[in-house]
């Protein structure tokens, strides 16, 4: 794990950054942020300066990429036998922004441990370590990225009434999946949109502004901008559209990465499926309850950060990428495991 993550700031630094320089990571590291009064831009702006007093800003991308490795190390140490679960760190994109300084390093490891620890929950009773990590890491995830935090919250939520109620538990969870639409619709998404619709810069080389025609800083311009929004839900998580592949084939590997992160659940679905071994039936009803709802309200939660640059769409779908492919490989590996004692 240290070696992968090691490579990964190799990697970064000394090919990606000669291709898309890594600003924001040097700018931490310089201090450039220190007079930011957003909580969590100085949560990371603490932390880089730190390091970098320490060992310099090398050892201060590792260290980066070491937190955003707690999550497997959490399985690890806590009796996960599965080593494949190592792999899904090795997905390129995830790869170089949790191996550098960065929000993404953070979340991801906050992100990633609730995964894990959720995982734990759903086979048995979390114990007092679980829930003090649990604790931490939702309030890490929740300053650094509330709108992908949120969706956590379901799948805890959606395993403890599963666990209660068993067959019975599904109009608790539809009255409850409606109501969290309904809170979502009313009270944020306006403010995601004119968010999404702020966060690109027009004048970047991979901006889409001029192929939506579409313009900052105006209701007009988020009224066209609406309609994007099926389309951003696909192109969030796959990044470059065809044309654009064309026209720069350096694309290429990014979108058969985000395609093959869009498609991971259902190979794991599918590969289950051909399986067999007495906890399937469990794994199938919290892959549906639990899982499906999460990954297509993320899917939405980032559609407006990933229509307008396929190049941002990418990096923050590295935040909570991990929930189409490690979370149901840590399921299927914990029911497994469980019923083969």
């Amino acid at each position: 794990m240290v070696a992968i993550k090691i490579i990964g700031a190799l990697f970064a630094t000394l090919v990606f950054a000669k291709f898309t320089p890594l600003v924001d990571a040097d700018l931490y590291i310089n201090g450039y942020y220190a007079a930011d009064v957003n909580l969590r831009t100085q949560i990371v702006q603490t932390l880089a300066v730190t390091f970098n007093r320490i060992g310099g800003s090398f050892f201060t991308h590792i260290i980066f990429g070491l937190i955003s490795s707690v999550g497997i190390l959490y399985y690890i140490v806590t009796g996960g036998r599965r080593w494949e679960i190592l792999l899904v760190l090795l997905f390129p994109t995830s790869l170089i922004w949790t191996s550098i300084v960065s929000k993404e390093a953070l979340f991801f490891g906050g992100f990633t441990l609730l995964l894990v620890i959720w995982s734990r929950y759903v086979v048995g009773a979390l114990n007092r370590t679980d829930l003090f990590f649990a604790f931490f890491a939702v309030i890490v995830c929740s300053l650094l990225r509330p709108h992908y935090a949120v969706v956590v919250l379901w799948l805890f939520f959606a395993a403890s009434v599963m666990k209660k109620y068993g067959g019975n538990a599904w109009p608790i969870l539809l009255i409850t999946m409606l109501l969290g639409v309904l809170a979502i619709y009313f009270f944020a998404w306006t403010d995601l949109l004119i968010r999404g619709l702020g966060s690109s810069d027009p004048l970047a080389r991979a901006s889409r502004f001029p192929l939506f025609d579409l313009q900052q800083g105006t209701v007009a311009g988020v009224e066209k901008f609406k309609p994007f929004i099926p389309l951003g839900m696909i192109i969030g998580i796959v990044g470059p559209l065809p044309e654009e592949l064309l026209k720069r084939p350096e694309f290429i590997p990014f979108f058969i990465e985000g395609l093959f992160i869009l498609l991971f659940p259902l190979l794991v679905y599918g590969y289950t499926y051909a399986m067999n071994f007495s906890g399937k039936n469990l794994f199938f009803k919290y892959y549906w309850w639990c899982l499906i709802p999460a990954i297509i309200a993320l899917m939405v939660l980032h559609s407006p950060f990933g229509i307008l640059n396929p190049g941002s769409a990418i990096r923050w779908r590295v935040n909570f990428e991990a929930i189409f492919y490690m979370a149901p490989l840590l399921l299927l590996f914990q029911l497994k495991d469980m019923h083969s004692e």
